[in-house]
């Protein structure tokens, strides 16, 4: 047995069936990927890894000791506290003492004897705190609360991480990161040499890491010993090969059936063995689940737009006296199909709604071309009614709706979509993240328009439903603006992306995402070759007339925290020179050291940031 495995496990809700006798064994060292269909039980299956989940039937076996760290898709809400604290939950009641002892020393050593717990299991957490932030690049004292999602994301990460997890279970970890930390997140998992079982729609990612894939279908569970690109033309031929054989399947029960329904001579002589398999033959056909016809989608053009669709000149746009956008002009023509790329809070929805006339701008402006005719994807997040149903939503209160020409009925257009008929009259509020998702895109694909503006279309869908997307998105002659952290998606569709290279710069490309990363390795090398010229207005900075508030805040906390630092410090050193301590703790002697190194090292830091703030506070007068 590997580290982890499944003996024929079976799992359904209802009159769904999710696994059916499903097998896999995980093994040490995979960087396995789970793929399959939103809904098939991707998510239901990594529970059951976990123990979180029970199934129906069958064996799940782990190895003795093996521990599990299980990081679902959403970031609980209310995640409050610094990154310390929230990786210091991953130890347990050694964690929580030593995230007290940072804040309150007095009371953790009071707590400290009564947990049953020595000195040195906190120290020894606290060493693996700092530690796992320091390999996550995290800056313990960073209040999560503030954190962009990729930080929260990575803070419990580390929460798993800091206990030395055998199996890693990773549901969705780039869900709503920005490419940067993506990458990111790519690097650490294949560097950090953990087993790790993952699911993912993010075709780059699973590129990069899958070193093993298993999809889940039609409650089946099959996987494949390679990297996903080998998954992908191996699952194909495997799907051809069923659809053969159920199609031989299907003749020989016709035959079947048009034997029994034979006149009186036959019946006669039929044999009731030959009965007997009929009706086998009918209870595998009656137990078949058939594989869910794939999305149909076929943007419409509204009529052609003038050459110039859009065209930015001078576009200045600031947030809290930070530029966003500064001095951007570009010209998008008719038929261009623009990515626009950038960390999260760089402000490319910020852009997008200046570019539309949505905002007015700092300077600048945006003149559109004539007949230009907007369909905006996010807009129609705020439409969502959660009391609405998707036919009602779509129908507008009529049982039709016109697409490309025709009259369609509106359950057959959002079948097209993968709603059946009971969820297209389920309240909206009830549906999932993807289920919204197409309904988005059904609405913006009946909408007649020239100019698609796409803010994070791909969020929450499945593979094969990205793909269809990016073959509409494709063949739509019109213009379109999207907004992706999706590096495949953006590679297959964009004919050029407006990129934000930080200070309110945005450079416009030829290409996709790869030539991106091609643009900013070009400009990384000038840049260590020689540095820039400043422009002569950078040169001449504005005069700061005070510290920020941040800054005083700082300074104000430096002193108290120099102070723990030192009586910590001195304690340890106390306890290091005490013949018996040493003797007692000789096996936690090299951690301790290693903390009392660790704190010097942050005292001296403190120190250096002290002295600078101060004199910084005397070269503004003091202020």
């Amino acid at each position: 047995m590997g580290l982890l495995s499944l003996n024929r496990v079976s799992l359904r809700y209802g009159d769904r069936v999710l696994l059916d006798a499903a097998d896999l064994s995980v093994e040490a060292g995979d960087r396995m990927s789970l793929i399959g269909r939103n809904g098939c039980g991707k998510t239901t299956l990594l529970k059951i890894m976990a123990g979180a989940v029970l199934p129906d039937s069958g064996l799940v076996e782990r190895a003795r000791g093996l521990s599990v760290a299980y990081l679902p898709q959403e970031v609980p809400t209310g995640l409050r506290g610094s990154v310390y604290a929230v990786l210091a939950a991953g130890l347990g009641e050694a964690g929580r003492l030593a995230a007290l002892r940072r804040e309150n020393a007095a009371e953790a050593e009071s707590e400290t004897g009564g947990a049953g717990l020595g000195d040195s299991d906190v120290w020894a957490a606290d060493v693996k705190i700092l530690e796992t932030a320091d390999r996550l690049e995290l800056d313990p004292s960073l209040d999560v609360s503030e954190a962009s999602a990729g930080l929260r994301r990575r803070a419990l990460l580390g929460a798993g991480l800091v206990s030395d997890p055998g199996l890693l279970l990773l549901d969705e970890p780039t869900n709503h990161l920005d490419i940067d930390s993506a990458v990111w997140l790519e690097k650490f998992l294949k560097g950090c040499g953990k087993t790790a079982v993952f699911v993912s729609h993010d075709r780059s990612f699973l590129r990069a890491l899958s070193t093993r894939v298993a999809e889940v279908d039609r409650g089946k569970l099959i996987s494949f010993d390679c990297g996903f690109d080998k998954f992908t033309a191996r699952r194909d031929e495997l799907l051809a090969a069923r659809e053969r054989e159920e199609a031989e399947f299907d003749k020989k029960l016709a035959r079947e059936e048009a034997w029994l329904r034979q006149g009186v001579k036959a019946r006669r002589t039929r044999n009731e063995g030959r009965v007997k398999e009929l009706m086998r033959l009918r209870k595998i056909r009656a137990s078949r689940v058939s594989r869910a016809g794939l999305a149909e989608l076929r943007a419409q053009e509204f009529s052609e737009s003038g050459q110039k669709v859009l065209e930015v000149k001078n576009l200045t746009v600031s947030y809290g006296g930070e530029p966003i956008v500064k001095n951007f002009s570009a010209t998008v023509y008719r038929g261009d199909k623009i990515g626009i790329i950038g960390r999260n809070g760089a402000g490319k929805t910020t852009l997008l709604n200046a570019m539309l006339g949505r905002m007015r701008p700092d300077s600048g402006g945006v003149s559109a071309g004539s007949g230009v005719k907007v369909a905006y994807f996010d807009q129609l997040r705020a439409e969502l009614d959660p009391n609405s149903t998707p036919f009602e939503f779509i129908g507008g209160g009529s049982e039709y709706v016109a697409v490309n020409g025709q009259r369609r009925h509106v359950a057959g257009y959002l079948q097209s979509f993968l709603f059946d008929p009971a969820r297209m009259m389920t309240q909206i509020g009830s549906l999932s993240g993807g289920e919204k998702n197409r309904l988005m895109l059904a609405k913006i694909f009946s909408v007649p328009a020239n100019l698609l503006v796409l803010d994070e279309p791909t969020n929450d869908l499945d593979i094969e439903t990205i793909e269809i997307l990016e073959s509409a998105l494709v063949s739509f002659p019109g213009t379109i603006l999207i907004v992706s952290h999706d590096r495949e998606f953006l590679n297959n569709i964009v004919s050029g992306a407006f990129c934000f290279c930080g200070n309110g710069e945005i450079a416009e490309i030829v290409g996709g995402y790869d030539e991106w990363e091609k643009f900013r390795a070009r400009r990384a090398a000038e840049s260590a070759e020689k540095p820039a010229e400043r422009k002569i207005a950078a040169a001449q900075p504005k005069r700061r007339s005070k510290l920020s508030n941040r800054e005083r805040e700082e300074l104000e906390k430096i002193p108290e925290l120099i102070e723990a630092l030192e009586a910590e410090a001195a304690e340890i050193s106390e306890k290091l020179a005490d013949s018996e301590f040493v003797v007692a703790n000789a096996s936690s002697i090299a951690e301790i050291n290693a903390r009392l190194e660790r704190i010097r090292a942050e005292d001296e830091r403190l120190m250096a940031r002290w002295e600078e703030l101060e004199a910084l506070r005397a070269e503004l007068g003091g202020k």
